[in-house]
């Protein structure tokens, strides 16, 4: 039971790592108590049950798998700008001093969203490409 415990630490631990763990909640935690019950039932020597967990934890993976979200690509300066909250004409330190506060909020570590966090650094990227040429 305590080998257990440390393996699912560890996984866990492993997963918010990576940033997998708080999207993929619902998925992972149903997989997981259908797989631990087919488990529980097939040690209690009751497999047909533990077949019928075990494809209701498959089916619920297969179900569960997220969807990509689509976001409209930052194309515009206007919409850049906008979204930085900055005003044109606003040189590279301005902007990246934007880009770094609209993050704290925007990124997924912070309760943001992976979409948010592309679209900030996306308006950053094409207004200091801007400035550039």
């Amino acid at each position: 039971m305590g080998l257990s415990l440390i393996l699912a630490a560890a996984l866990a631990w492993w997963l918010h790592k990576d940033g997998k763990l708080v999207p993929n909640l619902w998925r992972l935690g149903g997989t997981a108590a259908a797989g631990l019950l087919a488990v529980r039932l097939l040690t209690t020597g009751q497999p047909v049950l533990a077949l019928v967990a075990a494809g209701l934890a498959y089916g619920w993976w297969l179900t569960q798998k997220r969807k990509p979200a689509k976001t409209p690509a930052i194309t515009d300066e206007a919409s850049a700008l906008a979204l930085l909250g900055l005003q044109p004409g606003a040189d590279a330190d301005l902007i990246n001093a934007a880009w770094r506060a609209r993050m704290q909020a925007a990124h997924p570590d912070a309760g943001g969203s992976n979409d948010a966090a592309h679209a900030a650094t996306a308006a950053r990227d094409l207004l200091l490409n801007k400035q550039r040429k």
